[in-house]
């Protein structure tokens, strides 16, 4: 099947109709349904507009756990999108943004000894980073 290009969201128009979803909304999210269900549109190419659409073109995208050059990608591919990537002691302490996120190199997951963070990812939230794993403050 050739691919079918997934229209852009509309942005410019609002959500709702009152109650209800707009009529433009209704349209972009029924071809998106559709492509990711393989009605009639092309799956990658539905991903590919989706994100094309959600992401800033001055957005750097960096790819995270084991994404590497060469070789086959199968499956799910997972890429985070870190604010910063650096210790616990060094994440910023203010500037970001509600719901961003970091990579605390040395923080804790569930169980760590204190001193021996392997690493976790975290989500600035009412003025803390908080450890994806358990929700807590991160701490090295």
């Amino acid at each position: 099947m050739a691919a079918t290009r997934v229209p852009p969201p509309p942005f410019s128009a609002p959500l709702l109709d009152g109650i209800h979803l707009s009529g433009p909304w209704k349209i972009f999210l029924s071809a998106l349904h559709g492509a990711v269900h393989g009605e009639g549109f092309d799956k990658v190419d539905a991903g590919y507009q989706a994100a094309m659409s959600a992401a800033p073109a001055t957005a750097e995208v960096v790819g995270v756990g084991g994404l590497h050059i060469g070789g086959q990608i199968g499956g799910n591919v997972a890429l985070a999108f870190y604010v910063v990537v650096t210790s616990v002691a060094t994440l910023p302490a203010g500037g970001a943004a509600e719901g961003d996120w970091a990579y605390a190199l040395d923080g804790r997951k569930a169980g760590e000894a204190a001193g021996a963070g392997t690493g976790v990812p975290a989500w600035w939230s009412n003025g803390n980073w908080c450890a994806a794993d358990s929700g807590l403050i991160v701490a090295a």
